[in-house]
């Protein structure tokens, strides 16, 4: 993934990417975080239950992604399981994303399913991406789309 326009802000700092606070702080903790590693084969990300997953959170994920991936494109895991919801601008910076060869979403639930097609609903997305219920079976078609 590539975050267009911009940095991460800093943990605690303003939220410019759309908690539709401009110039607020924003405490850290009440934000959250995704957690991005690498995995085998692919990057996996987890996106924080319960939290509204905001640019600020997505513009960090991203950014951690980018450094994982380096300059090869990587398939991404996104689990959204018992997310919130997601905001334009998270959407936005997720969106922008070029560095992923694919792209498999793992929910479990109808919530998540909605919340999925929001994020997906923008563009065309610029690799193949596919909505799952299961990891097993998400893990299952990124390994049939490595190279």
């Amino acid at each position: 993934m590539t975050v267009m326009g911009g940095s991460a802000p800093a943990p605690g700092a303003a939220d410019p990417l759309g908690s539709g606070r401009q110039g607020e702080e924003i405490p850290a903790a009440a934000e959250g975080y995704a957690e991005v590693c690498q995995d085998d084969g692919f990057i996996s990300m987890v996106l924080p239950p319960g939290a509204v997953i905001t640019g600020g959170i997505a513009a960090r994920a991203a950014a951690e992604f980018q450094e994982l991936a380096g300059t090869a494109d990587k398939p991404l895991l996104l689990e959204l399981t018992g997310i919130e919801s997601i905001t334009r601008s998270a959407r936005t910076v997720f969106g922008s994303a070029r560095s992923a060869s694919a792209v498999a979403v793992v929910g479990s639930t109808q919530v998540d399913r909605v919340i999925a097609n929001f994020l997906l609903g923008g563009d065309l997305p610029p690799c193949p991406t596919k909505y799952f219920s299961s990891r097993h079976d998400a893990l299952a078609w990124l390994g049939s789309r490595a190279g």
